[in-house]
């Protein structure tokens, strides 16, 4: 058996068939899913750089958010000592007055006990001087 090795007329007639085939698929269907790849790919940097944008305007926010608040946690501190420092000195002067009134009322309370023991004094006296005249007319008797 021998092997004919020559082309004959159908090797022509394939290859315009597969030419022509890969023009129709090249045609209607490699150039419409290249443009759908492309337009996807084309979504997806505009996506990325859409996406850049909102983190680096995200983190500016962030950073200025941040600043404001530690301004605003300095001037609640600035207040707060301020607060403090007032509230320290009305407790100085309320505890200077109500140790000079406390003084006050001490010394008035004072007096009024020196002057009630006097007074005591004095009726113990008086009184003492009527009881030993009582007390010497009994036992005698009669009166003195």
């Amino acid at each position: 058996m021998q092997i004919n090795l020559t082309p004959d007329l159908s090797l022509p007639a394939i290859m315009v068939i597969f030419l022509l085939n890969y023009l129709v698929v090249k045609k209607f269907f490699l150039q419409p899913v290249n443009r759908v790849l492309d337009a996807r790919e084309t979504e997806i940097r505009g996506a990325d750089e859409l996406y850049e944008a909102a983190l680096m305007k995200f983190s500016a926010a962030t950073a200025d958010v941040e600043m404001q608040v530690q301004a605003a946690k300095r001037e609640a501190q600035q207040v707060r000592d301020r607060f403090r420092g007032e509230a320290g000195a009305h407790r100085n002067i309320m505890v200077e007055q109500t140790q000079t009134a406390a003084r006050a009322i001490v010394a008035e309370a004072d007096q009024k006990l020196s002057s009630d023991v006097a007074a005591a004094r004095d009726q113990i006296v008086r009184e003492s001087d009527n009881l030993a005249k009582l007390a010497a007319e009994r036992i005698l008797g009669r009166a003195v």
